[in-house]
C-alpha cells in the first residue's frame, strides 16, 4: 500500500469510529423496568396529539422524580419529549418517542424490584 492509501484508510477509520461514538452518546438512556410503561404513555399521548393526555403523562413522571424512582437521565430524556410536545412540535416528539422505545430494546437494567406501586390505581403487588 502507497502512503495516500493509508492516510485515507486512516481517515475513514477516523471517521468511522467518531460516527460510532456519536451514536453510542447521543443513545436514549435506559429506563428502569417499573418506568417503562411511561415510554408507552408518553407515545400515546403524543401519537394522539392530546394535551391532556400529555399533562397526565407529565404528572406521572413527576410523582415518579418526588419518589426518586426516575434517574437524571430518564428525566432529562422524558423531558425533552414532553417539552418538544408541548411547544406544538408533534411531530418530532412522536419520532423521539419511538426512538425512545427502539432504544429500550436488548438493554441491560437493573432487576425488577419485588414490589411495583401502582399510583393509579393505588395499589402495591408483590411478585413473591
Amino acid at each position: 500500500m502507497n502512503r495516500n492509501a493509508i492516510n485515507v484508510l486512516s481517515g475513514c477509520l477516523v471517521v468511522a469510529f467518531a460516527v460510532w461514538m456519536y451514536g453510542w452518546w447521543s443513545r436514549p438512556p435506559v429506563v428502569e423496568h417499573d418506568n417503562l410503561r411511561y415510554i408507552q404513555l408518553l407515545r400515546t399521548a403524543v401519537s394522539a396529539k392530546n394535551p391532556v393526555w400529555l399533562a397526565g403523562v407529565e404528572k406521572a413522571l413527576e410523582q415518579r422524580r418526588e419518589e426518586n424512582a426516575l434517574s437524571p437521565a430518564e428525566e432529562q430524556h422524558f423531558r425533552r419529549i414532553l417539552d418538544q410536545a408541548k411547544s406544538g412540535d408533534w411531530s418530532t416528539a412522536d419520532l423521539a418517542c419511538f426512538e425512545f422505545e427502539k432504544a429500550q430494546l436488548n438493554r441491560r437494567r437493573p432487576p425488577v424490584s419485588d414490589k411495583h406501586q401502582h399510583p393509579e390505581h393505588g395499589d402495591t403487588h408483590s411478585h413473591d
